[in-house]
């Protein structure tokens, strides 16, 4: 218990901190840890996703777009627990720069804050 409040007040700290260390530090930080992996816009069949060149993003990768859905816990007051769901791919078409990349969707479907994934071979 008390590694889990050390880990939380750790965690607290960090975040406060953020503001200081100033934009470029907060935005890899989101990048990083929150956004890597999401389609960040649609626009019809054409999707952004938050994958780019720090991540070995190519054209011509498929990705596998993976939808997570929470279903109840298995108790009540449960939290509940994430159902991952491939949903469709998408191809990469052109890299943006390190951190983006325009992909279509070749099958399936993707929606704004589902995430992608390379499958391996």
């Amino acid at each position: 218990m008390n590694r889990t409040i050390g880990r939380a007040l750790g965690l607290s700290a960090f975040f406060a901190l953020l503001p200081v260390l100033g934009s470029s530090a907060t935005a890899e930080v989101w990048h990083r840890y929150i956004m890597r992996g999401q389609v960040v816009e649609m626009q019809g069949q054409a999707v952004i996703l938050c994958v780019g060149r720090a991540e070995g993003a190519k054209p011509g990768q498929v990705l596998t777009v993976v939808r997570f859905i929470g279903t109840p816990g298995v108790s009540k007051g449960a939290p509940p627990v994430p159902r991952r769901d491939d949903v469709g791919a998408v191809r990469i078409d052109r890299v943006i720069d390190e951190h983006f990349a325009e992909a279509t969707v070749v099958n399936g479907q993707a929606r704004k804050f589902d995430l992608v994934e390379l499958k391996a071979p």
